[in-house]
């Protein structure tokens, strides 16, 4: 009887294993490696309240931030898939961890797709603002230091927001709109008092059902593409804690608009945002506000202050030198209110940033880049300036 059991099995594993292999399945594990060496300067402000000084070493991501994930898919029939995608974010220089120390930091989430529709996920994921706007900036919106979009434009600097429902639609007539809202971001909340440094940090870990109590986030943005055109617009809120708010903060809002226009022999691009009630953190902060010290940027974060105010403006341009190599500039500001100004602790003005970057292709994975970067009056600190020079090396796998 026992002699005869793995012949009768066997069959069996073999209608299972072989069922497996036809599955219409597949799982993907990608990643980016990216390291190099950097200089920064930042000199000392007007009011002297920020002293300057200069940093100089290996850099973990100067084009592109260091991750590693897993995704997949599993076909359902009638053009729907199940889909997920769980990426870790890494410090290549000593193997630790970014993203707040998460496993997968950088996206974890599970949903349905169709062709013909779009998709539905639920979990830890980007806002739309950095996946509509990285196709706009030839800095990408977290990218090269202080060269990133996000660095005059808070929402595009790559909000990772917990406990989300996303929907997204196929691509329509040359439309795509997306739209989506977090119970709970679980990003690093300050609240400021009449422009004074932070008096009270947010709950950032945990998940509270009485849903209020949490810092939410919508998030929305629409695509069109049309030959060489492309067009977009954002829009993202971010809702206080009521508890630690307790009626005194609103929503901080950030809406922008950008296109870009390809003529084959180069690329314009520009974009237009405004930032109402606070600010999204992200290479830099609002330090007319509020100190560096009070955040945690590995993970974002955002600044409630009814105050603030800000407009921003960029203009970039993408000049590819031959098949393998790319040229590009980008010029920022970020101009605060005349309110937003009066209420400051110190002297706030407007920002400028003005980046310059090469590339050049290896292979189509590897690549090597270089960057170098001015701004004056950075983080809108009068007299403070900032200068940043990077050269690197990127894989992708």
């Amino acid at each position: 009887m026992f002699g005869l059991f793995p012949f009768r099995v066997f069959p069996i594993l073999c209608l299972c294993l072989g069922g497996a292999v036809h599955a219409q399945s597949e799982l993907a594990i990608y990643g980016t490696l990216d390291m190099g060496i950097a200089v920064q300067s930042t000199s000392a402000s007007t009011s002297d309240f920020y002293p300057g000084g200069s940093n100089f070493g290996v850099i973990s991501g100067g084009q592109s931030d260091n991750r590693v994930g897993f995704r997949g898919y599993e076909e359902l029939g009638g053009g729907t898939r199940a889909t997920f995608d769980l990426e870790n974010a890494i410090n290549l220089g000593n193997g630790t961890l970014d993203q707040g120390q998460r496993m997968f930091g950088r996206q974890a989430w599970l949903g349905l797709e169709n062709k013909s529709l779009g998709y539905l996920r639920f979990g830890r994921q980007r806002n739309f603002a950095d996946i509509y706007l990285s196709e706009l900036t030839p800095f990408g919106p977290g990218d090269f230091s202080q060269a990133s979009m996000g660095v005059s434009f808070g929402s595009a600097h790559a909000e990772r927001l917990s406990n989300t429902i996303k929907v997204e639609t196929a691509m329509m007539d040359g439309f795509r709109v997306g739209l989506g809202y977090s119970f709970s971001a679980q990003m690093p909340s300050v609240y400021t008092t009449q422009g004074r440094l932070p008096t009270e940090l947010g709950d950032t870990e945990n998940y509270n059902y009485a849903t209020n109590n949490n810092m939410r986030v919508v998030t929305t943005g629409v695509q069109y593409y049309n030959g060489p055109v492309y067009l977009t617009a954002t829009y993202d809120a971010f809702y206080p804690n009521a508890e630690t708010a307790q009626g005194n903060f609103k929503a901080v809002t950030s809406a922008i608009l950008g296109g870009m226009y390809d003529f084959n022999l180069f690329k314009v691009s520009a974009a237009y945002g405004q930032t109402r009630n606070g600010w999204m953190n992200a290479l830099q902060t609002v330090n007319g506000l509020v100190q560096n010290a009070s955040f945690d940027n590995t993970n974002s974060s955002i600044v409630f202050d009814n105050q603030v105010s800000v407009n921003s403006y960029m203009i970039g341009l993408t000049l590819p030198t031959n098949e393998a190599s790319d040229l590009f500039l980008s010029w920022q500001m970020g101009k605060p209110s005349s309110q937003m100004q009066q209420s400051s602790e110190f002297a706030i003005v407007s920002q400028s940033v003005f980046s310059l970057g090469y590339a050049y292709k290896f292979t189509p994975l590897t690549n090597m880049y270089i960057y170098a970067g001015y701004a004056s009056n950075y983080s809108l600190v009068e007299g403070l300036t900032n200068s940043a020079f990077g050269i690197g090396i990127r894989h992708r796998f």
